[in-house]
């Protein structure tokens, strides 16, 4: 086993260390069900010798009277065998579904802390794949892989003990098949393994697909290109399909020849103890006794195969999981960071400078300051860096250069949860979740009251269509609230943001999907939301931005402008330029406004 698959199986069995009692009981159990079989052999072994050919001499009397015990003897083994593998099943559901909980916990919290650049550059469905289906996988590892061996080992050593003492001699034949598994799993593991990594490779990018492609179902059934992401799909499923049967294939050659190699040695034997007990070496009831036996040994050498292929599987799945859990979040908090909240809401950029990765620089030298309560629009044309500067203020990335100041502190002396509820941000693709309106609502503050909540939809003119609606605010809305108009979802998006009570307000291109009618909905919302709040906003119109307090000009991530609408339009500089772009030539506008008397 190679060091990485050693340390992510190690890793995996931490998780078992809280559960290592029930895991003792789930060993002796097992172990119990294996070795009980190994007493009816002894019992029918005596059966033979003492009862049927009464090699003993016993009087009759005697001998019926062994027969009900020995019979006896049997039925409570068989009614023992029946509790022990009732105790083993449930532990054996109970630990490996407590496992699979706490992982999923844990990389569910992960996943949650990782940075926004990680999740927009991995496939939604191959992250979902490995918090579902490969932990789903990896729960096999304890029951059918780990406790196994363990209960194997166990049942062997009994087995093989009372063989040594019937015939030592037939002991040494039924072992000599081992040398072959050994050559025959050292050779064909390695493919066994590799397949393994693929399917579960091919799964992943499988779900990616699937999820990506049906959260875009509208623009494939816009396009009318269902057939073709049909036969796409087909493809993925035909090369997933090609490496199941080729791991099945191996597989089956494991298991064929693990069957194999038992019959020849159960036949050997047979006919080797035969040949003993013809020359009186051996009673008919030792030779009953050791094959008995001899398979109770066997059966968990054929039981390898099937070991040998869950562990393959599990760990395909375990060094994905774990792959994932050492993936290091780019934006992290502070170590012993002090527990402080933003208050006033004054923001600074102080030479800030980003880019993506080790991309090109996406910002550069950006400086400017707004007090608490001001409002600020960023305008520039598309790709200029608008969006990415908002993304700096809640640390959903970390600037390259420079400090972002909130109240004068740098937001990486925040904490994350701190700082990030004093932080509200509406953008322009609304994110909402299946559930109730209600549920949406309250996802900003989950102690707030109804009359928060109502309070807040007012404010965001969104009170009056929910009362419209036919179960009011217990409307279920479907995932990402698709079941609602745009103008509806925004105006929902900003009334979960003002439950929030956020000190800064962050307005990304808020309105400019939206109809005239929706837009001056969310416009005169936003008025009121703002009150009180330092605003930034950012918009492509902008006849939505000309009553802020000043305007941040960016073009190809540099400030190049700031200043109210009315002296960056006298200053004739690139405001002025993108202005006429939407609107014409200022003195054509100017002319049309002010039409000269006949």
């Amino acid at each position: 086993m190679s060091t990485g698959k050693r340390h992510a199986l190690l890793r995996y069995l931490g998780y078992a260390r809280p559960y290592r009692w029930i895991i003792l009981v789930m060993v002796l159990t097992g172990t119990a069900k294996f070795t009980l079989p190994l007493i009816p052999a002894w019992i029918l072994g005596e059966l033979a010798d003492k009862v049927i050919q009464n090699r003993t001499g016993l009087a009759d009397a005697d001998r019926h009277g062994l027969l009900w015990w020995l019979g006896g003897g049997l039925i409570a083994i068989a009614v023992l065998e029946a509790v022990v593998v009732y105790i083993r099943g449930v532990t054996t559901s109970n630990v490996t579904a407590a496992m699979a909980f706490d992982i999923r916990q844990d990389l569910w919290r992960h996943m949650q802390r990782l940075s926004l650049g990680f999740h927009r550059s991995r496939p939604t469905g191959s992250l979902l794949s490995r918090l579902i289906s490969d932990i789903s996988v990896s729960q096999q590892m304890v029951n059918g892989g780990i406790v196994n061996v363990v209960i194997d080992a166990f049942s062997g050593g009994f087995a093989l003990a009372m063989l040594l003492t019937i015939n030592w001699k037939l002991t040494l034949l039924t072992l000599a098949v081992l040398p072959f598994y050994m050559v025959l799993y050292r050779r064909l593991n390695p493919r066994l393994r590799d397949i393994s990594d693929s399917v579960q490779e091919q799964m992943s990018v499988m779900s990616g697909r699937v999820v990506e492609r049906l959260s875009g179902i509208a623009v494939v059934q816009s396009f009318a290109r269902e057939k073709v992401e049909s036969e796409r799909f087909a493809e993925y499923s035909d090369d997933l399909r090609d490496l199941n049967v080729r791991r099945g294939k191996v597989n089956m050659v494991l298991q064929s020849s693990s069957d194999f190699l038992v019959a020849m040695g159960t036949s050997l034997v047979w006919i080797v103890g035969a040949y003993i007990a013809v020359g009186g070496a051996m009673s008919t009831g030792d030779i009953i006794k050791f094959t008995l036996v001899m398979a109770q040994l066997y059966l968990p050498i054929r039981r390898f195969s099937e070991i040998n292929f869950i562990y393959q599987t599990s760990m395909a799945a375990i060094e994905r999981i774990f792959a994932l859990f050492d993936v290091v979040p780019e934006v992290q908090e502070r170590p012993n960071v002090a527990d402080r909240t933003p208050g006033m809401g004054g923001l600074e950029f102080r030479s800030v400078s980003f880019r993506y990765g080790e991309g090109p620089m996406v910002l550069k030298n950006i400086s400017f300051s707004l007090s608490p309560g001001e409002r600020v629009a960023v305008v520039g044309e598309s790709g200029a860096g608008k969006s990415t500067l908002v993304t700096l203020i809640p640390r959903l990335y970390d600037v390259t250069e420079g400090v972002v100041l909130v109240d004068g502190l740098d937001v990486r002396d925040y904490p994350f949860r701190r700082l990030r509820r004093s932080i509200g941000m509406v953008l322009q693709d609304t994110i909402l979740f299946s559930g109730t309106i209600r549920e949406n609502l309250r996802y900003a503050r989950k102690r707030a009251t109804e009359q928060d909540i109502i309070r807040a939809a007012q404010v965001a003119n969104a009170d009056e269509f929910i009362r419209e609606l036919a179960e009011g605010y217990e409307t279920m809305i479907g995932e990402r609230g698709m079941t609602l108009s745009g103008g509806q979802r925004q105006r929902l998006s900003l009334a979960r943001t003002i439950l929030l009570n956020p000190r800064i307000l962050i307005l990304d291109e808020a309105t400019s999907s939206l109809d005239s009618e929706s837009e001056n909905l969310i416009v005169d919302a936003m008025q009121r939301v703002m009150a009180g709040r330092t605003c930034i906003i950012i918009a492509h119109r902008l006849s939505t931005v000309m009553g802020v307090d000043r305007i941040l000009v960016l073009r190809e991530g540099c400030l190049v402008e700031q200043g109210p609408h009315e002296e960056l339009l006298a200053a004739g500089g690139y405001y002025r330029y993108l202005f006429e772009q939407q609107f014409g030539p200022l003195q054509d506008l100017l002319s049309r406004n002010n039409p000269k008397e006949d």
